[in-house]
């Protein structure tokens, strides 16, 4: 089975709309799409006591997480990118990008 590449154009802030579509493309792909939509919420953080199971599911959740913010930030201009670099939560970042970059209708 060939899996298809998906070519994004980094966001320079004038085609947001065109790089956010490819983006969940993208997020769809790299299988982190649930936590992008909040389909996957955050499990709790592990405890002393947690079930190997449950600290598993924690530990991917944090690494898909992790997979999605890096996602973005490697996709976007470098100049860009300075200034959003230390907004560790994707769902932050997102959301400041979208406020940022987003056309207003």
């Amino acid at each position: 089975m060939s899996s298809t590449t998906i070519t994004i154009t980094k966001s320079k802030g004038t085609n947001y709309k065109q790089w956010a579509t490819e983006m969940a493309l993208l997020f769809k792909q790299k299988q982190v799409y649930g936590i992008i939509k909040g389909y996957d919420d955050k499990p709790e953080g592990p405890a002393a006591n947690m079930p190997t199971t449950e600290k598993a599911t924690f530990n991917d959740w944090m690494n898909s997480h992790g997979v999605a913010r890096s996602t973005i930030l490697l996709r976007i201009k470098q100049r860009i990118q300075a200034e959003y670099t230390v907004v560790d939560n994707q769902k932050m970042l997102r959301e400041k990008l979208a406020s940022a970059y987003k056309p207003q209708l």
